[in-house]
């Protein structure tokens, strides 16, 4: 009972601060006040420090010498190398589920895309971005590949906090459900386009998209 109490503790934590996080309470930088957080959560210390071990993993903090956990900093060039191992990894992942794939599976897809393109008309952004990555995963989680689906996991943890951002401001939704769909199509094979290739070019105009708004706006 003990465990599961502590568990239960170090998950509030974390939530807390990654929610705080990608929101933009916590800005790039800003140290993490361990004592504060563990107040405002209203748990103990060891849980909180359980999740700066697990947020540190993610690539969301940093845990500096004298100093503690910061929240982590990404310049321009490494978020455009996540994207671009994204296109790469996730392109793959696609490719090597295919073969995999049922009817059900693709009707899942569909399913998922349709509640995608309601929760951006209502601009819910926070469920939006989730059940995004629940359709992005689905591939690789098909493909039977533990070590592809936690290394996809990790990168778009890292970048999620920058799509955030940049969806309450420029975010396309009708493309990127658009772009959903025609996937969905050439798993049906309604079309000659290769669906790996599709994931290839979806993921390719985020990396564009996300470049030319924080030029523009700043980083």
């Amino acid at each position: 009972m003990e465990n599961l109490r502590n568990s239960n503790a170090w998950t509030k934590v974390y939530e807390y601060l990654r929610d705080g996080i990608i929101k933009g309470t916590y800005s790039p930088g800003e140290r993490i006040n361990e004592r504060e957080t563990a107040k405002l959560v209203g748990v103990s210390r060891t849980p909180t420090r359980e999740a700066l071990k697990v947020l540190e993993y993610e690539g969301f903090v940093n845990n500096i010498t004298k100093k503690g956990a910061v929240v982590k900093k990404y310049s321009l060039e490494e978020l455009d190398v996540i994207h671009r191992m994204l296109t790469r990894l996730e392109s793959l992942a696609v490719k090597m589920a295919v073969p995999r794939l049922s009817k059900d599976d693709i009707a899942l897809l569909e399913k998922i895309n349709r509640r995608l393109k309601g929760l951006a008309s209502e601009r819910r952004y926070i469920d939006y971005f989730v059940l995004s990555f629940e359709f992005h995963f689905f591939f690789p989680r098909a493909t039977g590949s533990r070590e592809l689906l936690e290394t996809i996991s990790q990168l778009r943890k890292r970048a999620f906090r920058f799509h955030y951002g940049h969806l309450m401001q420029v975010h396309n939704s009708g493309q990127y459900t658009k772009d959903h769909q025609d996937i969905i199509d050439a798993l049906k094979g309604k079309t000659k386009n290769k669906p790996e290739k599709l994931m290839e070019a979806h993921i390719e105009r985020t990396r564009k998209a996300i470049w030319d708004y924080y030029r523009m706006f700043g980083f």
